[in-house]
């Protein structure tokens, strides 16, 4: 049953159901994909049923249900992903739960030096870098992830070791997204113990160190010269470091949203495909702006109260695992930049990890990592 676990995890947790296609093929994909919807219902049947996640469950339910009436795709396509969906949500349950802190920070680990494998033995002409994860801006939540799990770490040799590794290889996704919660996650572990504010002499020497040694990655040039501007003395590269930005997408699908904030418009309406609403070629990178867009404010109220639980709870625990609170911000705030949350199995799994945990009373819980 070990095997069979990791085996889940590492398609979970190092985004394999998307890098297979990508990798191997679409027929590869494919199969994989299969296998890993059949191996989640047969780790479900042998295993314990523990309490199921209903908080998401009934999330998912008025998502469906409400977008699924103003859809006009193929009808097949959207009984497959839904379906994809709640086996995930009802059968990942006790995998989660069985999940140790060390388990899940090695898989992140895992995931965070393919990014960096990725740039040093696979460069591109496009020069950010994704490893498992494909998008860049995806790949630095594994960075973040693995990254507030090295606070569990007690020898602060290796601790600082492995922030160093995990810092360098999110930079190399030359992602906004990562930089702003690097801080943010150190900020929060500095207020629960001011001892972890050790964890930024990793954060500057891996930033001292790509600096230095830049020219041995092949870096996207105006990304580049953009982050080398924050820490360089000099003029800060501003308009750079806006372009582009989420708002100004957002900005498109405002009208379609206050023009439908009761039931929406529609399933994958806001994913940027062709559709008779609105011609916009590029998604609106926010969950939260997807599920009131496509189904309307009920939907939006529960994702909302979901996350905000996430992060009250969280804050009760930071003083014992300041790990849960800097986890909770950095998918709250991962769901402002992406909207493909009912199919990023990473995001929910590791939702649902955390969802178990913060419902134990702190004196409870033993974390700590060797």
């Amino acid at each position: 049953m070990k095997i069979l676990k990791y085996i889940l995890l590492s398609i979970t947790l190092l985004n394999l159901v998307s890098f297979s296609p990508i990798a191997f093929g679409s027929s590869a994909g494919s199969l994989v994909s299969a296998l890993f919807f059949i191996l989640i219902i047969f780790y479900y049947f042998v295993n314990p049923k523990p309490k199921l996640v209903v908080s998401f469950i009934v999330l998912g339910l008025a998502y469906h249900l409400i977008a699924g009436i103003g859809y006009t795709g193929e009808i097949k396509d959207f009984y497959l992903d839904a379906t994809k969906f709640f086996i995930f949500i009802i059968g990942i349950v006790y995998l989660a739960k069985d999940t140790t802190h060390k388990e899940l920070f090695i898989f992140a680990f895992i995931g965070s030096m393919s990014i960096l494998i990725n740039a040093v033995s696979f460069s591109s002409l496009y020069g950010r870098y994704g490893g498992f994860y494909i998008n860049p801006n995806s790949a630095g939540i594994i960075c973040l992830i693995a990254f507030s799990l090295t606070f569990n770490i007690k020898n602060t040799i290796l601790k600082l070791g492995l922030q160093l590794l995990i810092v360098i290889a999110g930079i190399m996704t030359l992602s906004r997204y990562f930089i702003l919660l690097l801080v943010v996650v150190n900020l929060i572990a500095i207020i629960s113990n001011r001892k972890n504010s050790i964890s930024l002499v990793a954060g500057t020497f891996a930033i001292v160190l790509v600096l230095t040694v830049s020219s041995l990655f092949n870096l996207n040039t105006v990304r580049f010269s953009a982050f080398q501007s924050i820490f360089g003395g000099g003029e800060v590269e501003t308009k750079t470091i806006t372009e582009n930005s989420r708002n100004e997408t957002w900005a498109l699908y405002t009208d379609l949203i206050l023009d439908n904030p009761v039931t929406g418009v529609g399933y994958n309406v806001l994913s940027g495909k062709k559709n008779k609403y609105i011609d916009v070629r590029v998604g609106v990178h926010n969950t939260y702006l997807m599920i009131i867009g496509e189904s309307g404010i009920i939907p939006f109220l529960l994702i909302i109260i979901i996350y905000l639980s996430l992060i009250f709870r969280s804050i009760k625990h930071l003083s014992t695992n300041p790990e849960y609170a800097c986890i909770a911000v950095v998918l709250a705030t991962f769901l402002l930049a992406s909207h493909n949350y009912f199919d990023n199995f990473l995001v929910l799994f590791t939702s649902i990890w955390l969802y178990q945990r913060v419902k134990e009373k702190p004196e409870t819980l033993n974390t700590l990592i060797p």
